[in-house]
C-alpha cells in the first residue's frame, strides 16, 4: 500500500535509506520515496534520521532532521571533517571474520572509538568460525575484549544459532553492523531478517573482501528493533576529535589514566605513566597512532 504525500506530511518519519536526492522513507509502517530538499536543516540525511515532511506535489519533500540521539560518525577527507553514517542507533556491532580476511584489531578499534564517541554501545561478532583457523588466536582476541568489557560472539552468519544469538544480543535495539568488507555483514543481515542484500565473494587478491553492500539500510527486526548493514571497508578514519574524547573510547586506558603521575598524560612515552604494562600492547599501539592521527 502506498502513502500519498499529502498523507505523508506531518507524519513520523524515518529514514530507511539514502540514494543521492531521494530517500526512501518509512511512515507508519510504509515506505515511499520522497526527494531531499538540498542543504536539509539537520543533515545531510542518513538512515536512522527522523525527519519532517511536507508535501511536494508528486512525491514528499524532506524539509528538515530532528536532533539526532546518536550518530555513527567518520572522518571524510585530508581535514577529516565528520561525515554522519547512521543515526539514532543503540549499539555498534562490528563484524570481523576469523579468517578470509584476516582479522584487523586496529579497525575493530577505530569503530569501538566511534562508538563510544556517537554515544552507542558496541560488540564484537567473530564470524566464519565454521572455516579453519586458530583457536588460540581466536580465543586470545575475544578474551582481549571481553576483558574490557565489550560483548563478544563467535560463530558463522549462516548457521541459524549464532544468528539468534545475534539478534538476543541486539534485544530489540537499533543495531549497526559495520566491519570490514567480505565478513558476512550482508548474510547476517539476511539471516536476521530475511530480506536479501547483494552477497558477494572474497577477492582471491591478498583475501580482501570485495564491497557488497554500498549504502546504509535500515531493516526492521520481527518483534522489535531493527539492523543497519552498512557497507564494507577496507579502512574507517576516524573524525577530528580532542584527545580526551579518544581515550574515553578505550575504556581500560580511560581507567588506568588514573594513575598517571601528571594530568593531560599522553601515554606516549610519558614519564610517570601507569596504562604502559596496564593496558594490551596490541591496544595501547591502536590508541598511539590514533593520537598520531589527530595532531
Amino acid at each position: 500500500m502506498s502513502v500519498g504525500p499529502r498523507e505523508a506530511a506531518g507524519n513520523q518519519a524515518v529514514v530507511v535509506r539514502v540514494a543521492g536526492p531521494t530517500a526512501t522513507i518509512a511512515v507508519d509502517g510504509r515506505e515511499l520515496e520522497a526527494r531531499l530538499r538540498p542543504r536539509v536543516p539537520g543533515g545531510p540525511a542518513v538512515a536512522g534520521d527522523r525527519v519532517e515532511l511536507v508535501d511536494g506535489g508528486e512525491e514528499p519533500l524532506v524539509v528538515g532532521v530532528a536532533p539526532r540521539r546518536t550518530v555513527l560518525r567518520r572522518g571524510d577527507g585530508h581535514d577529516r571533517r565528520p561525515r554522519a553514517v547512521v543515526a539514532n542507533a543503540d549499539v555498534v556491532l562490528v563484524v570481523a571474520a576469523v579468517r578470509d580476511p584476516p582479522i584487523r584489531p586496529p579497525l575493530i578499534d577505530r569503530y569501538l572509538v566511534a562508538a563510544e564517541d556517537g554515544d552507542m554501545d558496541a560488540a564484537l561478532l567473530l564470524t566464519k568460525a565454521d572455516l579453519p583457523h586458530e583457536d588460540a588466536a581466536v580465543a586470545e582476541l575475544a578474551g582481549r575484549y571481553r576483558g574490557i568489557g565489550y560483548p563478544v560472539l563467535c560463530g558463522s552468519a549462516k548457521d541459524p544459532a549464532f544468528v539468534e544469538r545475534v539478534r538476543d544480543l541486539i534485544g530489540g535495539r537499533v543495531a549497526v553492523l559495520a566491519g570490514h568488507s567480505g565478513v558476512g555483514k550482508s548474510t547476517l543481515t539476511r539471516g536476521l531478517t530475511g530480506v536479501e542484500r547483494a552477497v558477494g565473494e572474497v577477492s582471491g587478491k591478498a583475501r580482501t573482501g570485495r564491497h557488497t553492500t554500498t549504502d546504509p539500510r535500515l531493516i526492521p527486526l520481527i518483534g522489535g528493533g531493527a539492523v543497519v548493514d552498512t557497507a564494507g571497508v577496507r579502512t574507517f578514519h576516524l573524525p577530528r576529535m580532542e584527545r580526551a574524547d579518544l581515550e574515553a573510547g578505550f575504556p581500560e586506558i580511560a581507567r588506568a589514566a588514573h594513575g598517571c603521575r601528571f594530568r593531560g598524560c599522553a601515554h606516549d612515552g610519558d614519564a610517570g605513566c601507569a596504562v604502559e604494562g596496564a593496558v594490551h600492547p596490541e591496544r595501547l599501539e591502536s590508541y598511539r597512532r590514533m593520537l598520531a592521527d589527530l595532531r
